[in-house]
């Protein structure tokens, strides 16, 4: 089983990476909802924790990073999206592991909030119709598997809704991912996996397009009479943001030397995301953590003309920062936290993400 679990995600990556673009086909795909990131602690990352995220966050980048969870994961996050727009993200994780096989299955659904939308029309312009409510929800279903100390994969299906009441849109997708993990420091008295690689995919799938009565409209067909005709306009179809992450992460360690703990970690990572409609993405960042119960991070991530004021391609500067704060409150290793992520933007105020977690011990008291 292990063979051929990394054979089907080896293909998902080379097909995506055979099929991804450049530039020149920025605005060719939709369903960009996949993009943005619901989660609190990869959010202040930058997204650049392909190697070394870990539980349901693994969602959004690598979800080789589930199968680390040892029993049972919730998280709730909520997302401020362009602060000043009105627009929320709400999204509820779960991940639980099978058995003692290192079997992990996992389940998300983000669902966006736009408010209430006025209604207008060519005669009533005004907006005196009464108001909308755009649908955006994303719902993926996921397995991962610890096939050794060193490598875990996992693959994603998830499904995708967009629309009006009378204009909607779904599909389906795949994301795959693998991580590996090995002990460069062998010098340490605590043995650690201290280097950590992951290539994740995501998006690979079927066009979608749009149907409904929305894309439908009347024409007078004789003026004398007043005969109309409903007239129905075609959608054309769109391709999946397609896109490949390939990262790298170290874990230095930071105690005195020759000292049995290991209280303090200083992680600089790094990561690659070949874009399939827009330019590619290299990003560099940092995390500090105390007794992994306090941690802050920071990220730059670069992109063709990111930092030029009529040229840029990005809505994003390209920095993001965040911390997180969890604590135990059962001697089993049950632990809830807090984790922040802030990205500021060229328009409006940037993106606040704030989540909640609660980790479920299976340690005997």
């Amino acid at each position: 089983m292990k063979k051929y679990f990394l054979q089907i995600i080896s293909g998902l990556i080379v097909f995506s990476s055979a099929n991804a673009g450049n530039p020149d086909r920025a605005g060719g795909a939709g369903a960009t909802q996949l993009l943005v990131n619901p989660y609190s602690r990869s959010a202040g990352f930058g997204g650049v924790n392909t190697a070394s995220v870990r539980g349901v966050e693994a969602f959004q980048f690598n979800i080789a990073g589930l199968a680390y969870t040892e029993s049972t994961e919730l998280v709730f996050a909520r997302v401020n999206y362009l602060q000043g727009t009105g627009v929320n993200i709400n999204t509820l994780s779960f991940a639980q592991s099978i058995g003692t096989g290192g079997n992990v299955i996992g389940l998300t659904i983000s669902k966006w909030d736009f408010g209430n939308l006025p209604i207008t029309s060519e005669s009533q312009p005004d907006g005196t119709l009464g108001t909308f409510q755009p649908q955006v929800m994303n719902i993926g279903l996921a397995y991962a598997k610890k096939f050794s100390n060193s490598i875990t994969g996992g693959m994603v299906l998830r499904y995708m809704s967009e629309g009006l009441t009378n204009l909607t849109s779904q599909g389906v997708g795949i994301d795959a991912g693998v991580q590996y993990q090995t002990a460069l420091n062998q010098k340490n008295k605590i043995k650690k996996e201290d280097f950590r690689f992951g290539i994740g995919v995501r998006n690979i799938g079927p066009d979608m397009s749009y149907t409904g009565s929305g894309l439908s409209f009347k024409t007078i067909v004789n003026q004398s009479s007043g005969a109309q005709r409903t007239t129905y306009m075609g959608s054309q179809a769109f391709n999946l943001p397609a896109l490949v992450n390939i990262g790298a992460a170290y874990d230095m360690r930071l105690d005195a030397k020759g000292s049995e703990t290991y209280n303090h970690r200083l992680s600089p990572t790094g990561n690659f995301m070949y874009m399939a409609f827009s330019s590619n993405i290299v990003g560099l960042g940092v995390e500090y953590a105390y007794k992994e119960s306090f941690m802050v991070r920071t990220a730059y991530s670069w992109q063709q003309n990111i930092t030029t004021v009529d040229a840029f391609q990005s809505q994003y500067y390209g920095v993001s920062g965040g911390f997180t704060i969890q604590v135990p409150v059962s001697k089993s290793g049950t632990l809830i936290g807090i984790d922040a992520g802030y990205t500021p933007t060229r328009v409006f105020n940037g993106i606040y993400n704030l989540g909640m977690r609660l980790v479920l011990g299976n340690k005997k008291s």
